[in-house]
């Protein structure tokens, strides 16, 4: 939970007790399960006030205090003394990291009566935010952010790594409706051998026989290996979690596992990427290069996909090829990032080491992960 520090009165003019106690009272009548169509999970975020600044259609604007009551990547609930129109323009003031404010341009999506002149409002951000900087979140508490995912739309090459059988097949089960390139290891030798061909993630049982799966992070690190690696456990003692942290291994899940819980952790780091949001476009559509986007938006999955089973078959010709593509066509569709990344990744290739360029071409295909089509106002 959030605190705010400088306890300013909002538009309730509610002090934080008695704010407190409205937003408990809220969250005890409703309910706790997970919404089929929520995308992101909601953390409580409950300040006495904010600066909400709105925008009129004048152009002139106005600055509120409000109270907040959760947060997700995609938005902010707020509550304010009187309605709201939908559609509003607005900025949301947050603190960020390091003790700044930043204001997160949005817009007013809904506005619910709730008692007295208690109103609920729902803002989306105009492009999502890290909750994991902003709260604080820490994957080795399985605070992972994304509440639904789509098993169809998770892309990616992942390494299993676990002596067990049984629990590769579990792992294997759980994940056969995705798009993922599934790999399997069972010692840290192998395991290590199979990464250094290119991998996006490992997630590793903690007890891999003599060894652990702190080990098995230690050896990727000394190997330059810098992909995501989710570590499974039944043991979630500080011990264990220190043992884990201190590997600088990437998040946690509990055993035994759920297959939903696999693909939100999966999701984090391989669409995610535990931060960032969805990259759009920077042209307008009178841009004439717009009708074109379409077709980039298409070809992109196909392309991420090529560089994967590149790295996987030491294809260096085939990644130079993807990377120049990327580099000459992502900016002039309004993808800047992008071909800055593809460019990177080529001058890396054109030294013939495919192994080496491994971490630049991974950042590629998250990014290329990223790209999706803006959404309808």
């Amino acid at each position: 939970m959030a605190s705010d520090p400088n306890n300013k009165l909002n538009t309730l003019r509610l002090a934080q007790h008695d704010l407190q106690k409205l937003l408990e009272q809220f969250d005890h009548s409703q309910t706790k399960t997970a919404h089929p169509d929520r995308e992101f999970v909601r953390w409580t975020y409950r300040l006495s006030a904010v600066d909400l600044i709105l925008e009129h259609a004048t152009g002139s604007k106005i600055s509120l205090p409000v109270a907040t009551r959760n947060i997700s990547r995609g938005g902010i609930s707020i509550l304010h003394s009187t309605y709201i129109h939908t559609g509003s323009p607005c900025e949301v003031v947050l603190q960020i990291p390091g003790g700044k404010s930043q204001g997160i341009p949005a817009k007013v999506i809904r506005c619910a009566h709730i008692t007295g002149r208690v109103h609920e409002v729902g803002i989306a951000f105009d492009e999502q935010i890290s909750t994991k900087d902003l709260l604080g979140l820490d994957p080795l508490n399985e605070a992972y952010s994304l509440e639904r995912v789509e098993p169809k739309h998770l892309h990616g090459s992942v390494l299993v790594v676990t002596p067990t059988e049984l629990d590769r097949d579990i792992i294997f089960v759980f994940l056969e409706e995705t798009g993922l390139m599934l790999t399997y290891a069972n010692t840290i030798e192998s395991a290590v051998k199979r990464a250094s061909k290119g991998c996006d993630l490992v997630i590793s049982d903690f007890h891999l026989g003599e060894e652990s799966g702190a080990d098995l992070v230690k050896a990727l690190r000394s190997q330059g290996a810098d992909m995501p690696v989710i570590i499974m456990t039944s043991d979630k003692s500080e011990t264990i979690l220190d043992t884990i942290r201190d590997a600088d291994a990437s998040g946690i899940l509990s055993k035994p596992i759920s297959s939903e819980r696999l693909l939100q952790a999966l999701a984090e780091f391989l669409h995610a990427d535990g931060d960032g949001g969805p990259l759009y476009t920077t042209l307008t559509k009178d841009d004439p290069a717009y009708s074109l986007l379409n077709k980039f938006l298409t070809a992109i999955p196909k392309m991420a996909l090529g560089l994967e089973k590149a790295m996987q078959n030491d294809d260096l010709q085939s990644s130079i090829e993807t990377c120049r593509a990327l580099s000459g066509t992502a900016s002039p569709l309004g993808f800047e990032s992008i071909s800055e990344l593809a460019i990177a990744a080529e001058k890396k290739l054109d030294t013939g080491d495919l192994k080496g360029a491994s971490s630049q071409i991974r950042a590629l295909i998250v990014a290329c992960r990223r790209i999706k089509a803006r959404p309808a106002a």
